[in-house]
């Protein structure tokens, strides 16, 4: 396959797709408010590709205890869903 542009703009992949001169690879939420006559979601069969997503905090002399505690639980959360993703995965994977 030869891949003659790319974006990040899902509305724009979303509205090629629907022209017929593309294909895209876009996450669930992209979908979201997308007429069904427009395109054809297709469930991505294990493994799946996954998304890494970083957590930006100011350099700062003082402690700021809500950001920490935001950190934290969003830390958490990841773990607790990756560990969740790993386990659906191994279950449903195929021989």
């Amino acid at each position: 396959m030869r891949v003659g542009a790319s974006t990040t703009d899902y509305f724009f992949a979303r509205t090629l797709v629907a022209a017929g001169v593309g294909v895209s690879l876009v996450p669930r939420v992209a979908l979201a408010g997308a007429p069904e006559a427009e395109s054809v979601a297709v469930p991505v069969e294990p493994p799946r590709p996954a998304r890494h997503i970083g957590l930006v905090l100011p350099r700062r002399r003082r402690a700021n205890p809500w950001a920490d505690a935001l950190a934290d639980a969003l830390t958490a959360a990841a773990t607790t869903a990756t560990a969740t993703a790993t386990a659906t995965t191994q279950i449903g994977a195929r021989p």
